[in-house]
């Protein structure tokens, strides 16, 4: 096995079990918090990535000549989630920076359905940009590489330069450009609280320092959005203005750069959407608190109440 498929062995297992790990436990708060909703949207998203266009991958001859019907569709089920993902984390950031934005009473609207619409036009959004290919639009092909396949990134006609270059502008600049603004937005709401809670109450007050928590938390969390995404798709994004805008022929290594980064996708969204916010680990603390409980109270006699 070669060094890019051992690469590709590893990140797939991590993404294949930190993504499972993640769904058990936010299946399990779905009825408590509809914002888990989108979060266990964008781990079945992750895992069909990983699961369906991955693990093929790992059995690709290294000497393809042609593109393979698997390679096909190996290039379309890592297209299809990471399009649905990326449109999922876009109408995530624009929805909570409208909701930031509106005057009025939170009860009034029904997160659960608002949050199953976002996650229901998300796979269709994701699954438009990746069928489009297969209907003449661009085309799935075998890379330079000769180790995969993807969208055709050496348009000939003009039907495909401007699928590459809508590709590029919907698949990264528009969510860019939404997730920055949305945690800018946030930052800046949680930000003229604090201030407020400063003035009305003072700094060592419990409600002030709270909001003090919160507004480094926002911080944090602003720069680990932007910087995974940017990290992740940025080669892509920079062999989509190669191709669309230039004569240039895309360099091999930055292929395997791109690939190897946009694969990382599925791997860092669990540790950003979950357990960066330590969900997972409450949720551990709270099996090991009651299995605790448990065993103490049959070792005393006790029956559990």
């Amino acid at each position: 096995m070669d060094a890019v498929k051992i690469i590709l062995l590893i990140i797939t297992s991590v993404a294949v079990l930190t993504n499972s790990i993640s769904l058990y436990f936010l299946y399990k708060k779905h009825k408590k918090n509809n914002y888990v909703i989108l979060c266990i949207n964008l781990c079945v998203s992750d895992l069909l990535q990983s699961i369906a266009g991955y693990i093929p991958a790992l059995f690709f001859d290294a000497n393809m000549q042609k593109a393979t019907t698997l390679c096909k569709l190996s290039a379309f089920f890592i297209a299809f989630p990471s399009f649905t993902t990326i449109a999922m984390l876009s109408a995530m950031a624009l929805s909570r920076m409208v909701l930031l934005s509106l005057c009025f009473d939170s009860n009034q609207i029904n997160y659960k359905k608002l949050f199953i619409r976002i996650g229901v036009a998300s796979w269709i959004y994701g699954f438009i940009w990746a069928v489009l290919p297969f209907l003449g639009f661009s085309s799935y092909t075998l890379e330079n590489t000769r180790a995969r396949c993807s969208v055709n990134f050496a348009p000939k006609t003009s039907v495909e330069k401007l699928y590459l270059i809508l590709l590029m502008a919907f698949g990264f600049v528009i969510p860019l450009i939404s997730i920055i603004a949305s945690c800018l937005f946030t930052a800046r709401v949680i930000t003229t609280k604090y201030k407020y809670f400063c003035v009305t109450y003072g700094k060592d007050n419990d409600e002030t320092k709270r909001y003090k928590e919160k507004e480094r938390k926002a911080f944090f969390s602003f720069l680990i959005m932007v910087l995974s995404f940017v990290v992740c798709w940025t080669p892509y994004a920079t062999i989509g203005c190669f191709s669309a805008f230039t004569s240039l022929k895309v360099p091999q290594w930055l292929l395997h750069v791109a690939s190897f980064f946009g694969k990382l996708s599925a791997l860092v969204n669990p540790f950003i959407y979950y357990w960066k916010d330590g969900l997972f680990k409450k949720s551990f603390l709270n099996k090991r608190f009651k299995a605790t409980k448990i065993f103490l109270i049959k070792k005393s006699g006790k029956q559990p109440s």
